[in-house]
């Protein structure tokens, strides 16, 4: 049975100096952009458009840092968090900031050091960043001034050392005026707090600073100077002031004068500008967003939702909700949206609603949702209370149903487990899954409401291979139970399998909110990531993963394969070994983790039947776990190999042959480990196994972009033969 193809990419990048991977066609994120051809032809599409509103590729850089390393307690701060979060979350959403998700990077807390900040500021953005591309850059936290100069802090600055610890102002002027080659530059800051770090920041001195920036792109900042920026836990689930309506504006909200589907940047000021300053004035403070710099009106920032009536779009037209509940840790939704999470004595504040019927629902897991229709008045506060009573009830047929069927779909998914020493056979196994998939569709049927039938109906599909009718179902759990995390974290899988890792990120995110301390989550926006080419988020989502649980399997290899990826491109000759060891390690230990003669068999994780096997036909889990097993000898083969032990490459190599014997790759990798042993050593057998190799892999695919490069080999290993008197 062949290696899935696209698994098989996992290690076409790398494999020797002139092979080149069809999946690295398209520039991976954060990767040098020189003026390549297709820099040249984007720019000449893209410019003549920007009449008709198209919307420019963009890029963004989010800092958000509210507590700090060296500052004492009344310098912290709440919300500038989970305003980078808020913010992350609309710029990739479809109908927001439309930013494709390896083009954000976010920098939160401990990651918002001042090396960091410097590397993705000065580093990345310049290098990605073309005259047709828009860029933005968030920073929510603390801003100071020292011998007439500003400063934006990091996470580890320090009071007594300003000038050597935190980021200048200065900085961010030359960089976004002179080193980001985009021609729509956006920055947004939100630095001026009470509690400052030293008696010379005050707001005024701060403002100035802002106001000294270079004018060719646009500063808008939350205050004016002599205002401070303000933070409100009862605004939503507790955001500042600017950010919140900075979110709304990107949600639509913003699209007025015309209302046509596009954000521009005059629009975004206005709805900013106007809205910060109302809602602080009804809170008895002064808060006034400034926009400074000679920008572009019409720059596009955004897409919006679709256009409000004219009357909607009116300021006195809009109206602001208070939501309440009887009970803790309820999740709130309006009109299908997740807000946030509600608490007996925690009211939300939701303002800015356009006037008009919503529905407010109110879910909490184990529980009848409960749900209100509330008119929005315009000008007005409404107060709408949820109650949270009543257990849900399932009925009894349909748990019989259920229970049947997870008889079938469990059998299968353990039929792997080293427990079970009688393999099952793959018909049967078929014929079990269709029998399964049969109950669970009649326990929706019975009732609808029974979210853990649905999600079962969403994994036989998944296993049967049905991606169209499995999503289907997922969604449908989702629908009825909102906060059901792993609907989403097992919808995002099969999204990545069908070639839209952009979507699983977005539902995977929406989970984040719900279970922020999920490894599995983590493990599959690796995943999801790696699909991107983003390599380093994908290497720090994985590592996430591996702190909240040592023992997930797939964040071992995600972290190993982008460890590689990064290996490979590095400059650094000194790190570069230092990488590649650091790959092997995850490569062993995801070994480890998916070994069946181990008592660590059951880890391996059900989804892992999301990656790559939702395409195949059949519907057992062997193809899936060949196909990682094979992916692991694989990496251990070209780790090994970097780090100079061929001979134990070697051994790799023919160990993930074992499991694929007609893996095309792995005979390409195998015949490149002879080919240096035959180098190191000089004997005639590694020279006669390299020829052996290539030969096999362009017969098993002669199409491969490594077949041609095999074939070079082989035209060098006769010239080298006929010399050394080998007979190949």
């Amino acid at each position: 049975m062949r290696t899935h193809t696209r698994f098989a990419r996992l290690f076409c990048a790398a494999l020797t100096t002139s092979a080149v991977c069809v999946h690295a066609q398209t520039p991976p994120a954060g990767g040098q952009r020189g003026q390549s051809p297709r820099d040249l032809v984007l720019q000449k599409l893209v410019t003549p458009d920007r009449a008709a509103g198209a919307v420019p590729r963009g890029y963004a850089l989010v800092v958000g840092v509210a507590q700090y390393q060296n500052l004492d307690t009344s310098r912290q701060l709440q919300f500038p968090e989970s305003d980078a979060d808020a913010i992350h979350r609309v710029l990739i959403s479809h109908e927001g900031g439309a930013f494709p998700p390896e083009n954000v990077h976010v920098l939160k807390g401990r990651q918002a050091t001042l090396a960091n900040i410097r590397r993705e500021f000065e580093e990345w953005l310049p290098s990605v960043a073309t005259p047709a591309d828009r860029v933005v850059v968030f920073f929510a936290g603390h801003g100071f001034v020292k011998n007439g100069r500003g400063y934006l802090a990091p996470w580890d600055v320090h009071p007594d050392r300003l000038e050597t610890t935190a980021y200048p102002m200065t900085t961010v002027g030359d960089v976004l005026a002179n080193k980001v080659k985009a021609t729509w530059k956006v920055l947004f800051a939100d630095a001026c707090h009470s509690g400052k770090i030293n008696a010379e920041t005050t707001n005024e001195t701060l403002d100035r600073q802002f106001g000294s920036l270079p004018t060719n792109f646009l500063t808008l900042t939350a205050t004016t100077e002599r205002e401070q920026s303000y933070e409100d836990p009862k605004l939503s689930t507790g955001f500042g002031f600017f950010t919140y309506f900075l979110v709304q504006a990107w949600q639509g909200n913003a699209d007025n004068d015309p209302c046509d589907g596009r954000i521009t940047a005059d629009e975004l000021v206005e709805y900013v500008h106007t809205n910060v300053r109302r809602y602080a004035k009804d809170h008895d403070v002064s808060q006034t967003p400034t926009a400074r710099g000679d920008y572009e009106p019409t720059m596009i920032l955004g897409v919006g939702r679709g256009c409000l009536t004219s009357d909607n779009k009116e300021p006195s037209m809009l109206g602001s909700a208070i939501v309440e509940s009887n009970m803790d840790d309820v999740e709130l939704y309006i009109d299908g949206a997740l807000i946030g999470r509600l608490s007996k004595d925690k009211p939300l504040v939701v303002p800015r609603l356009s006037s008009g019927l919503h529905e407010f629902k109110g879910v909490k897991t184990g529980y009848e949702p409960d749900r209100k229709e509330a008119l929005i008045a315009p000008g007005r506060d409404v107060t709408v209370t949820l109650r949270i009573r009543y257990v849900k009830q399932i009925k009894k047929g349909a748990i019989d149903l259920n229970a049947d069927g997870e008889k079938l779909l469990l059998t299968q998914r353990s039929s792997l487990s080293a427990m079970n020493v009688i393999p099952i056979a793959r018909q049967q196994s078929e014929n079990d899954l269709k029998r399964a998939r049969d109950l669970f569709t009649r326990a929706v049927a019975e009732d609808p409401t029974y979210t853990q039938a649905t999600f079962n109906l969403g994994q036989v599909n998944q296993l049967l291979g049905d991606q169209d009718a499995s999503v289907a179902a997922y969604k449908k759990a989702m629908a009825g139970d909102p906060n059901h995390v792993q609907s989403r974290i097992q919808c995002a899988a099969v999204l990545i399998e069908r070639g839209d890792p952009d979507e699983a990120i977005r539902y995977l995110l929406e989970a984040q909110r719900l279970d922020p301390d999920n490894d599995e989550l983590y493990s599959m926006l690796a995943r999801a990531y790696w699909d991107k080419a983003a390599w380093a988020r994908s290497r720090e989502l994985a590592s996430n993963a591996i702190r909240l649980n040592a023992s997930n399997a797939q964040a071992h290899l995600w972290r190993a394969d982008s460890t590689r990826q990064l290996a490979a491109a590095e400059k650094d000759k000194d790190r570069q070994p230092e990488l590649y060891a650091a790959a092997r390690e995850d490569y062993r230990e995801f070994l480890n983790l998916t070994n069946f003669s181990s008592n660590l068999a059951e880890r391996l994780a059900f989804h892992f039947v999301g990656f790559h096997l939702g395409s195949r036909s059949h519907a057992d889990r062997q193809p899936a776990y060949v196909a990682l097993r094979t992916s692991g000898f694989l990496g251990l083969c070209l780790t090994e190999q970097k780090v100079g032990n061929p001979l134990r490459a070697r051994t790799y190599c023919e160990r993930a042959l074992s499991y694929s014997p007609r893996d095309p790759i792995a005979y390409f990798l195998l015949g490149n480990v002879n080919r240096d042993l035959y180098n190191q050593f000089e004997s005639c057998d590694y020279l006669k196994a390299a020829a052996s190799s290539y030969s096999t892999m362009i017969g098993l695919n002669p199409d491969l972009v490594e077949s041609r490069n095999a074939r070079n080999y082989l035209e060098q290993i006769t010239a080298i033969v006929v010399k050394l008197g080998c007979k190949v």
